[in-house]
């Protein structure tokens, strides 16, 4: 049987646009959604009871006042995981889930990390964040299982363009997963493709959403790509990233 993910960044969509994005990814026939840049908005609020409605499992903390989170959406049963527990900084910017699929128990875990411009404010919010996100890795038990996907607002080191503005710190986040016998599923695959997952208004690209499998689901990885459609369609500003795991 195949597992198949579906992560994207949907940009706390007004309720309008919330509508379009639930009817595109009914009908859509991956096993799970990862949806990223969500609000305890209308927009969100909507999608939530919309596929609570047509039956399928609705994992969504609400973030409070402006912050943002995470929704995971499931066609199997979802249950709870630890992962999150010690994160006492942007909880709702994490979302760690369990899924029984076909006999095989899968940690589905879903992050957006905060963005950051030139201002203080915003570079120490997103290094405090990076910070606890690797502390909590670095305690959490052992998962052979785990797929940690997201938009994580960083690029890998030897990404194509180079952009100055991004600092040794940045990077260290990314190559961590390394620590944790996690591999980038898109990179492992297409060692020389230059992909992008969202693309700046002088159409300069950056790699922001990845998904990191644990190095024993290697075996059984099919399929890892990004899906341009939904920015194409201007459902949001990011394109998605689908993978699949022959399960």
């Amino acid at each position: 049987m195949k597992f198949s993910l579906f992560c994207w960044n949907i940009a706390n969509p007004s309720e309008e646009r919330a509508v379009k994005q639930g009817e595109w990814l009914r009908k859509r026939s991956e096993s799970v959604f990862v949806l990223t840049e969500t609000k305890n908005s209308k927009g969100c609020l909507f999608l939530e009871k919309y596929f609570r409605a047509y039956g399928f499992n609705v994992a969504f903390s609400k973030p409070k006042g402006k912050e943002y989170g995470v929704m995971i959406i499931s066609k199997h049963p979802l249950q709870e995981s630890d992962f999150s527990n010690s994160i006492n900084f942007l909880k709702a910017r994490i979302a760690a889930t369990k899924i029984n699929f076909s006999g095989k128990v899968l940690e589905v875990i879903g992050t957006y990390v905060p963005s950051r411009d030139v201002s203080q404010e915003k570079i120490k919010k997103k290094k405090r964040f990076l910070k606890i996100l690797q502390e909590t890795l670095n305690k959490s038990l052992f998962s052979n299982t785990r797929v940690f996907c997201g938009d994580f607002n960083v690029l890998e080191p030897d990404h194509n363009p180079h952009y100055r503005f991004f600092e040794k710190w940045e990077y260290d986040f990314y190559q961590c997963f390394n620590n944790h016998q996690l591999v980038d599923s898109f990179r492992h695959l297409n060692p020389n493709s230059r992909e992008y997952s969202w693309v700046g208004r002088t159409g300069d690209g950056y790699r922001y959403d990845h998904c990191f499998i644990s190095n024993d689901l290697l075996p059984s990885l099919k399929g890892c790509y990004y899906l341009h459609e939904p920015r194409e369609k201007r459902l949001s500003d990011h394109s998605a990233i689908v993978m699949e795991l022959g399960v």
